[in-house]
């Protein structure tokens, strides 16, 4: 298991076979990944973190378990997102992207 912020595995300590404190970014996930030499990666925990780096995992060959980075980047990226609910004929709200301050 990988994770940056102790408190949250302090009462779990014994839930896995070994624990590293890390940041996570795609580096020291690939690092672990490759030491650990693993069948794949759960990103289910962890926030937003995981689904930053869910593609970038992918496109490495990193066998993901669960829900599928493709998956995951289509309901994080709005453009996707919002194009999906077109193809289904789903009402959405209208929405733009604003890059700044003055909008």
């Amino acid at each position: 298991m990988m994770n940056y912020n102790p408190e949250t595995v302090s009462t779990d300590y014994d839930e896995v076979d070994r624990l590293y404190f890390e940041n996570i970014t795609l580096e020291r996930c690939l690092d672990v990944n490759d030491i650990e030499q693993s069948a794949g990666v759960l990103l289910a925990m962890g926030g937003q973190v995981p689904n930053n780096i869910a593609m970038s995992l992918h496109r490495s060959k990193v066998k993901i378990f669960g829900t599928s980075p493709v998956q995951i980047d289509m309901a994080e990226n709005r453009y996707k997102f919002s194009r999906l609910l077109d193809s289904m004929k789903v009402d959405q709200p209208q929405w733009r992207e604003l890059t700044s301050l003055k909008e």
